[in-house]
C-alpha cells in the first residue's frame, strides 16, 4: 500500500520517509517507535486503533453521573498543586460551570502530570473528557483525564478517541497527536494520507459501495461519527481479506497448472478387502472422508486436502488406507510427524496395519544412521520400500523416491504446503494430505486454509469413552499422588508432564527432572517411574515435551488428555496450574455443552478450536506467532463477517478468472499488496 521507491530518485512519497520526519517526533523516539514496528511516516499510519473511546458526547457539567466516561467544557478554576503520603505529586484542579463561572461539585485529577500548570491556566474554557468518580460529596475526573482548550481542534476530548498499543516511554497522547498530524495535516503541512495509493480495482469498490482508502485511513484513525468509523473498518477489512483470498487463489492455481501428479485408483473390491481386514468397523466419518480423498487421487492434478479430527477419531487409518491406494497403483506414500516419537508411533501403527500383506513400510529419521540409514535410501531410490515413515528429513537432498505419489504430513499444516515446491524442485508432484487433531474454525477454513479442501472425522469409534478432566491447583497436589498410586495398583499407568526439562533454581516453574528425582524418592517411592525428555536420544526428542497449564494451548491440552484412555478403561485428566481460577483455557477444558437430546457433553477439539482462536488470536493459526496479536491489521478471523468473507471469495475469484497473473493496470497496486501479504507471512 506504500508507493515503491524508484532506484537513485529516493522516497517515492513522504509515506516512505522516516517517521522522525513527522513534525514533533524527534530523534529520541525513533528507537521506541521500532519496537511497534514503526520505522516509516507509513508504518505510523498503518498503526491502527486497537478501541475506541466514545467521548463524543458534549453535556453540561452540573449533569455529570458517576461511574461513566464522559465530556464535558469547563472554566478552570484554582490550581492546587501538592505532595501526596507516597511522595508523588497531585494537580487538583476546581471546575467551573461555564455558563455562569459558578463553582461546582466536580474536579479534575492528575498524579506526576507537571505539565498541566505549565500548559493551562485558571480562567481557560476547556473540554475534558474521562471517568467520572465520586469523591465524598464530590465528583472527580480521575485516572486517564484527559484536556485540551476548547478553542482547540478535537483531538483527545469531544469526539471518538483512538486508542493504540503502546510500549514504553511513549504515551497514548504523543502516539495520538502524531498520528493527527499525519491524518489531518497542520498549519503548514499537508496530510500525509493524501498520498496512500488506492489498491482497490474501481469496478470492486463501486459494486460494494466501499469508502476510498484516503477516506477510510482518516476515519478508522479519527472517526467524525459511528457509522463512518463502521464503513472505514469495513473497508479496510474487504482489503485484507481480498488480498488474502487473491493470493490463496493464486497460489492453488500455481500448483495445479502443468501438474503432474500420478493418477491413483483402486478397485471398490480391493479396497472393500482391505478394509474387510481391519480389526474394527470405520466411522461413517471415516468412510466418507476415504471416498474424498479416493476421488482426488484419481485425478492428474494434485490432491490438497486437510484431514481434521479429534483424537481418537481414526485418521491414522484413514491416512493407511490412502498409502495403501498409492502403493496399489505402483507409487509411493510417505509421512511425516513433527517429531521423532510421533514418527515412530507412526511407523508402529502402520506396521501393525499392514502386517497382513500391506505394503512395506520403513522408518527414516535422524535416529536412523549408519548402514541401516543408507540401505534404507537405497530402498527408497529403486521402489523396494513402499511407504516411509520420518520428520521433514524426507525432503533432505539425499532422499530420493523411486516414484513418490502421496505426501501425509501429520499436524504441521503450513509446512506440508511449504515442502511441496521441494518435492516439486525433485521432480516430484505428489497428492498432498495434511492430518490434524485441531480443527480449524470455519472462519480460518474460508480464509487462511481456502487453498485446501477440507474431510472431517466428526464422530468417534464406538466404544470410545469421555475422560474425567479435573482443575486443581498446586496446593492439591499432596493429594493426587495417593490416588495416582492406586489407580496403579489397579494396573493403570500415568504419565506426568512439566513445562521444562532442567530445574531453573530463579523460578518456581516444575521440572522433569526435578519431579521424577523428588517423586521417585518420596510420594512414589516403590513404583516404576521413568524419566523421558528431549536430552535423550533422538535430536528432535525434546519437542515431545509439550508448555504446560498456562504455556499450553487449548489444542495441545486437548490432545494431551486424549492420549489416556485409549484401551476402553476410565480416564482421568488432572490439570494442575497456580491460576487454576482464573485461567479460561483450564476452564474450557472442563466446560461441558448440552447436546441436541438434553444430555451433556464436554467441549470437543472443534469447540476448543474456536475457543483457542477467541483467546490466542490468529497468530498461530497463520504460521508466524504463536499467540495473541494477528498477523492481519484490521480483520479479527475470529469473529470475522461471514458476509465479507463470501463478498471477498466471489470478487477474488472472479477477478483471478479474467487476470490470474494481475498483469492488468488497474490490478498493478493489488499485486504489490499480493506480494507484501506473501512477505510478511514468510511462507509462499
Amino acid at each position: 500500500m506504500t508507493p515503491t521507491r524508484t532506484p537513485g530518485h529516493g522516497p517515492a512519497s513522504s509515506l516512505d520517509l522516516r517517521v522522525t520526519a513527522l513534525p514533533g517526533v524527534g530523534e529520541k523516539y525513533e528507537k521506541l517507535l521500532e519496537r511497534l514496528g514503526i520505522r516509516t511516516i507509513g508504518n505510523l499510519l498503518w498503526h491502527l486503533p486497537r478501541t475506541y473511546l466514545d467521548y463524543s458526547k458534549l453535556i453540561p457539567i452540573r449533569e455529570l453521573r458517576p461511574g461513566k466516561l464522559q465530556t464535558v467544557e469547563a472554566i478552570l478554576g484554582t490550581f492546587n498543586q501538592r505532595r501526596t503520603r507516597t511522595g508523588q505529586q497531585m494537580t487538583e484542579i476546581e471546575l467551573l460551570d461555564p455558563a455562569d463561572r459558578a463553582p461546582t461539585r466536580v474536579r479534575a485529577t492528575w498524579f506526576g502530570r507537571r505539565f498541566i500548570r505549565e500548559r493551562f491556566r485558571e480562567g481557560q474554557l476547556v473540554r475534558i473528557s474521562g471517568e467520572v468518580k465520586p469523591f465524598g460529596a464530590s465528583l472527580q475526573f480521575a485516572s486517564d483525564v484527559t484536556m485540551e482548550p476548547a478553542a482547540a481542534e478535537a483531538v483527545h476530548t469531544g469526539r471518538i478517541v483512538p486508542v493504540y498499543a503502546l510500549t514504553e516511554g511513549i504515551g497514548l497522547g504523543q502516539l495520538r497527536r502524531w498520528m493527527h498530524t499525519a491524518v489531518e495535516g497542520g498549519a503548514r503541512r499537508s496530510p500525509v494520507v493524501r498520498e496512500i495509493a488506492e489498491t482497490m480495482p474501481n469496478e470492486i469498490r463501486e459494486r460494494r459501495k466501499l469508502l476510498g482508502i484516503q477516506d477510510a485511513v482518516r476515519e478508522v484513525h479519527f472517526p467524525s461519527e459511528w457509522p463512518q468509523l463502521f464503513a472505514a473498518r469495513r473497508r479496510l477489512a474487504f482489503d485484507e481479506l481480498l488480498v488474502l483470498q487473491v493470493a490463496l487463489g493464486q497460489r492453488r492455481a500455481r500448483w495445479t497448472k502443468d501438474a503432474k501428479a500420478i493418477a491413483l485408483r483402486v478397485s471398490d473390491e480391493e479396497l472393500r478387502g482391505w478394509i474387510d481386514t481391519l480389526p474394527f468397523a470405520l466411522t461413517r466419518a471415516q468412510i466418507r472422508s476415504l471416498e474424498q480423498i479416493r476421488t482426488d487421487l484419481a485425478r492428474r492434478i494434485p490432491m490438497s486436502r486437510l484431514l481434521e479430527g479429534d483424537v481418537g477419531s481414526g485418521k491414522t487409518v484413514v491416512a493407511a488406507l490412502a498409502a495403501r491406494i498409492a502403493v496399489s497403483s505402483g507409487a509411493q506414500a510417505a509421512l511425516m510427524a513433527p517429531t521423532e516419537l510421533l514418527a515412530e508411533q507412526h511407523f508402529r501403527s502402520l506396521a501393525s496395519l499392514f502386517q497382513s500383506g500391506g505394503p512395506r513400510v520403513a522408518l527414516l529419521t535422524s535416529s536412523v544412521i549408519g548402514a541401516a540409514r543408507q540401505q534404507t535410501l537405497d530402498r527408497l531410490a529403486s521402489g523396494d520400500i513402499d511407504v516411509v515413515v520420518g520428520t521433514h528429513a524426507l525432503v533432505e537432498e539425499s532422499v530420493l523416491f523411486m516414484r513418490l505419489g502421496l505426501a501425509i504430513v501429520d499436524e504441521q499444516h503450513r509446512f506440508g504446503v511449504r515442502q511441496r515446491a521441494t518435492f516439486r524442485e525433485k521432480g516430484i508432484d505428489p497428492h498432498l494430505l495434511l492430518t490434524t487433531a485441531t480443527p480449524i474454525p470455519q472462519t480460518l477454513s474460508q480464509t487462511v486454509y481456502r487453498d485446501l479442501d477440507i474431510s472431517v472425522l466428526d464422530e468417534m469409534p464406538s466404544g470410545a469413552q469421555q475422560i474425567r478432566t479435573e482443575v486443581r491447583g498446586a496446593d492439591a497436589l499432596p493429594k493426587v499422588w495417593p490416588w495416582l498410586r492406586e489407580r496403579v495398583a489397579q494396573g493403570e499407568q500415568a504419565f506426568i508432564v512439566t513445562p521444562r526439562i532442567e530445574e531453573n533454581l530463579d523460578d518456581d516453574i516444575p521440572s522433569a527432572e526435578a519431579t521424577f528425582r523428588d517423586l521417585s524418592k518420596k510420594e512414589l517411592a516403590g513404583l516404576r517411574v521413568a524419566l523421558m525428555h528431549g536430552r535423550m536420544p533422538g535430536k528432535d526428542r525434546d519437542k515431545i515435551m509439550l508448555r504446560f497449564a498456562e504455556r499450553f494451548g487449548l489444542a495441545q491440552l486437548h490432545q494431551l488428555r486424549g492420549r489416556v484412555g485409549r484401551r476402553g478403561q476410565r480416564a482421568y485428566a488432572v490439570l494442575v496450574s497456580e491460576k487454576a481460577e482464573e485461567s479460561e483455557r483450564l476452564a474450557a477444558m472442563t466446560e461441558r455443552k448440552r447436546l441436541a437430546d438434553g444430555s451433556e457433553a464436554p467441549l470437543d477439539g472443534f469447540d476448543l478450536a474456536k475457543r483457542d482462536l477467541e483467546i490466542r488470536g490468529a497468530g498461530e493459526f497463520l504460521g508466524k506467532r504463536q499467540s495473541g496479536e494477528s498477523e492481519l491489521r484490521i480483520v479479527d478471523l475470529a469473529d470475522v463477517d461471514p458476509t465479507l468473507i463470501d463478498e471477498t471469495a466471489a470478487e477474488a475469484d472472479a477477478l483471478l478468472a479474467r487476470d490470474p497473473q494481475l498483469e492488468a493496470a488497474e490490478h498493478t497496486a493489488l499485486a504489490a499488496a499480493v506480494d507484501e501479504l506473501w512477505r510478511r507471512f514468510a511462507f509462499a
